[in-house]
């Protein structure tokens, strides 16, 4: 199989967090520090001043950065599962391919080109019980001292079927006949426990079971997988 990186999308993002973070301390500690070490009253108390807001800085820009740091884990999990696939290099998976769209720029997570298709995978790292029944999503996780709690899960079934009208629109701005694209959200977290019904068109799993996605029937020509592969190619980091 091989492998096109399109973007570096929660990597950018991740470093910028973090950036801002450290940047952050980093500003009100120097303050401080020469307040104190000068016997400065007011530059000290600036400096006092400027770690309290940098506390909040932090809170904000710290759990994004855990976001994007989790979404990168989720992804490279994803890839160790198409490659444990053995496809050939018949197949191309195209990783964080740009979308941009209504002033904002994220990425599809995978779309994997080949013989046996067109798929379109949506990473999830959420760990816990994963709950959906018409339309609602839910996420439990366990605390500390076992205690169950609500997570922050939002609708990825949303998210992966604007992926798929994009990519399908990209395919239909430079003529090509659309085949048909499955999509399929992969919950790539081992604690991960999955409670899914009433999805018809799209894929719930785990990764460990990406083979049930991807048959071995080929539904692709040569032609087709070229085609695609030419429009795909032409991303830019």
């Amino acid at each position: 199989m091989r492998e096109v990186f399109s973007s570096y999308h929660l990597k950018r993002n991740a470093r910028k967090n973090l950036a801002i973070c450290l940047g952050a301390v980093g500003f009100a500690s120097a303050v401080l520090v020469a307040g104190v070490v000068r016997g400065i009253i007011l530059p000290a108390v600036l400096g006092a001043v400027a770690l309290v807001s940098s506390g909040f800085i932090v809170t904000k820009h710290g759990r994004m950065y855990a976001t994007y740091q989790c979404g990168m884990r989720g992804e490279y999990v994803l890839r160790n599962g198409l490659r444990s696939l053995g496809l050939n290099d018949e197949h191309t998976a195209y990783y964080n391919l740009p979308v941009n769209g209504n002033d904002m720029v994220s990425d599809i997570d995978c779309v994997l080109v080949g013989p046996f298709g067109l798929f379109v995978f949506e990473a999830k790292h959420h760990r816990g019980l994963i709950f959906h029944r018409n339309g609602i999503w839910a996420q439990i996780k366990a605390g500390r001292r076992g205690s169950p709690y609500a997570g922050h899960l939002g609708d990825p079934s949303a998210q992966l079927s604007r992926n798929i009208r994009y990519l399908k629109a990209r395919l239909e701005r430079a003529d090509l006949k659309t085949p048909w694209i499955q999509g399929a959200i992969v919950f790539t977290n081992p604690q991960a426990v999955l409670d899914i019904d009433g999805f018809r068109r799209i894929k719930a799993i785990t990764a460990k079971n990406l083979h049930q996605i991807i048959s071995t029937r080929r539904t692709l020509s040569p032609e087709q997988t070229h085609l695609i592969n030419a429009c795909l190619s032409t991303s830019q980091k």
